[in-house]
């Protein structure tokens, strides 16, 4: 039978079944197809139209139809109109161009298979088990809609049928289902199962969406996704997700680091891309997910293994556009939104350290985020350290505990890069370990004080004040001379730390970034330190002042028998206290160290015994008590620095020389 059809085409079914009294009529093994065209695609590039369809149908049955009108091409008019197991595929006969579908091929759809009737309605149209297959020439199809089941309610198109009119049912009374979607990229390959489309319901709901790359490595897998109360014109003509609200289970997904060239500390223009083949643009008002495992990788290191982000939940409402490709920030820049996470964990390029990062918490909303800890990890012992590197540094063992930070501007965080925040509130732990018998690094730290270094962080920060919360830190050194390993230690380090930034804006308004601590030293002395360390310094200035209470001076012997080859015998530190100021070379100031009944012995180069001759001329011309006979003694400072060491290390290094000058009665009067 090609009536109807136009003379390319032809409709044939096997046989069929007809009640004309009751208005029912069955047709078996439909089909529409052309012979001329399919030689024609096989025999050249492109055939003489621009695509061709084969539509085979394994059973139509119309019930309580006008048969005879059916029957002379004039019109469908029926109760309902069931199709079982179509099986369509739309071949362009392009060449090597893949099409996908239009307007105006699914007018067409229609028009081959209607032919002349001037108009068809059907109280109801069912399909079932349906396949619809996109495919270029012979090839197999890149695009394949599996299990299709669709049932259109007052189905009605007459003389006036156009793509419109035909798909006006799919905005407002169709439900759609589908087993499985395949769709065959240049980059990826996709899979989503078990689709339903209720434009009734204006809602969507896809229970898988699984996407492989070219190398099979999965980028997105995604769990039970509803989308509710969809603008379903615009989804169905504009491919414009419009909707309330978006929920998943969450799963897996992969986002792309994209890093641009830049100078200084912009990175602005870097970004997180998320790959929407999809959409031209989503609009959306809320969003939830669930548990879901997230890899960030390198776009300009390929080969590196991703960053791997753990149980991330994330909600958000008020939600701006999302368009096709966009950034991270540009999808959450403006909406209140929660993010939650495990956390993840790296190795440092250098393979010394892994950094971790543990559950956190942000809300845009509260401006808030916590953050349960942040730690290095050194990857190797103490001793296998010192025989990993090649000069003398630095062994970093640190963990921040309880990070919460409050104020946080999340749109500059977001959209400018930049840490904008009030106060941070933390509780660090940091041991700090130097093996001073490797060699002594030549190299100048000249520029790398505590306040330099934080200009020369490749990332804005702008923080009111940190607030230090019961921390402790250690520092632990092993002598070239004795061999022997020493540490200093401060328990329960609180304080705060004022204008920390390296916002040029925020250092012109104030330069100065403030620290005032109290702790207790050694576990035995309570300090109370203030440092002033300009931000805006050309020369490293600083000043450093502070009080330590009373102790038991043999206490000190861990400290000053394998460091300073001294062993404290007997005494009574009654206070220090110390006020100095700083420059990259050098320091200048006093302190003044009162105690009672000291006596010291001088130890033997590696050993700890002591010196004999040595003790006794010490303490012969050692002063035993300052202030001693009424006299009270000061020491000056004035220390040159070393500059192949620390800030850290000058400012150990000047008090503990201001007091042997004490001790040894070399003062200032």
């Amino acid at each position: 039978m090609r009536k109807g059809t136009g003379n390319l085409y032809y409709v044939h079914y096997d046989s069929s079944f007809i009640d004309e009294e009751n208005g029912n009529a069955s047709f078996y093994n439909v089909s529409l197809q052309s012979d001329s065209l399919q030689q024609q695609l096989l025999q050249f590039d492109t055939a003489s139209a621009n695509t061709i369809y084969n539509v085979r149908i394994s059973e139509v049955t119309i019930n309580g139809a006008n048969i005879k009108a059916l029957l002379n091409n004039t019109a469908v008019d029926a109760v309902a109109i069931h199709i079982i197991h179509p099986v369509v595929y739309i071949i362009n006969s392009g060449k090597n161009e893949e099409k996908v579908l239009t307007s105006s091929d699914s007018l067409a759809i229609y028009e081959k298979l209607l032919g002349k009737y001037n108009s068809i309605h059907a109280g109801k149209i069912i399909v079932e088990d349906g396949f619809l297959n996109f495919a270029s020439k012979t090839g197999e199809p890149h695009t394949a809609l599996k299990n299709i089941s669709i049932q259109f309610n007052n189905f009605r198109i007459d003389t006036t049928k156009d793509y419109l009119n035909i798909v006006s049912y799919f905005i407002k009374d169709v439900v759609v289902k589908v087993k499985e979607i395949q769709v065959k990229g240049d980059k990826h390959n996709s899979r989503f199962t078990n689709v339903e489309y209720n434009a009734p319901g204006k809602f969507l709901k896809v229970e898988n969406f699984r996407q492989l790359n070219k190398q099979q490595q999965v980028v997105f897998d995604i769990d039970h996704t509803n989308v509710n109360n969809i603008a379903t014109d615009s989804f169905i003509l504009n491919q414009q997700l419009r909707a309330d609200e978006l929920n998943s289970d969450g799963g897996l997904l992969t986002f792309y680091l994209k890093q641009y060239k830049s100078t200084g500390r912009d990175t602005s223009n870097d970004d997180i891309e998320i790959e929407n083949n999809y959409f031209d643009e989503a609009i959306l008002n809320k969003v939830n997910i669930g548990n879901t495992k997230i890899l960030i990788y390198n776009k300009s290191k390929p080969n590196k293994a991703p960053l791997i982000i753990t149980n991330v939940k994330f909600t958000a409402a008020d939600i701006q556009k999302i368009y096709s490709r966009t950034s991270i920030r540009n999808l959450i820049g403006r909406s209140k939104w929660v993010l939650s996470a495990d956390g993840f964990s790296f190795i440092t390029e250098n393979k010394l350290y892994k950094m971790n990062l543990g559950a956190f918490t942000i809300n845009s909303a509260s401006s808030t985020m916590y953050l349960k800890s942040f730690s290095v990890i050194p990857l190797l012992t103490e001793a296998a350290f010192a025989n990993h590197i090649r000069y003398q540094e630095d062994r970093m063992d640190m963990n921040f505990k309880n990070i919460e930070l409050s104020g946080i501007n999340s749109s500059l965080l977001l959209r400018d890069k930049k840490l904008v925040a009030e106060t941070i509130t933390l509780e660090p732990v940091i041991r700090v370990f130097n093996d001073r018998t490797v060699t002594p690094n030549p190299e100048s730290k000249i520029g790398s004080y505590p306040h330099q270094l934080l200009q020369k962080i490749n990332f804005p920060i702008g923080i009111k004040k940190i607030i230090i919360k019961n921390g402790y830190v250690a520092y632990k050194e092993k002598s070239n001379i004795s061999k022997q390993t020493g540490t200093v230690f401060f328990k329960n380090v609180n304080g705060t730390i004022a204008n920390v930034t390296n916002i040029k804006d925020l250092i012109d308004k104030n330069n100065m970034l403030v620290l005032n601590a109290t702790t207790s030293f050694m576990g035995v002395s309570d300090v109370q330190t203030n440092w002033q360390l300009p931000l805006n310094t050309t020369n490293g200035a600083f000043t450093v002042s502070g009080t330590a209470s009373s102790f038991n001076a043999p206490i000190l012997n861990p400290v000053t028998q394998p460091l300073g080859m001294i062993a404290i015998r007997n005494g009574q530190i009654n206070k220090i206290t110390f006020n100095f100021s700083g420059t990259d070379r050098m320091v200048k100031g006093s302190s003044t160290l009162l105690y009672e009944n000291l006596k010291i012995d001088l130890l033997k180069k590696d050993t700890t015994k002591k010196k004999g001759l040595g003790s006794f001329v010490a303490n012969l011309f050692a002063k035993d008590n300052n202030p001693q006979n009424g006299v009270l003694r000061r020491s000056d400072i004035n220390q040159e620095r070393d500059i192949t060491k620390s800030f850290f290390y000058l400012i150990w290094k000047s008090i503990f020389a201001a007091a042997k000058k004490t001790v040894s009665g070399k003062m200032m009067e």
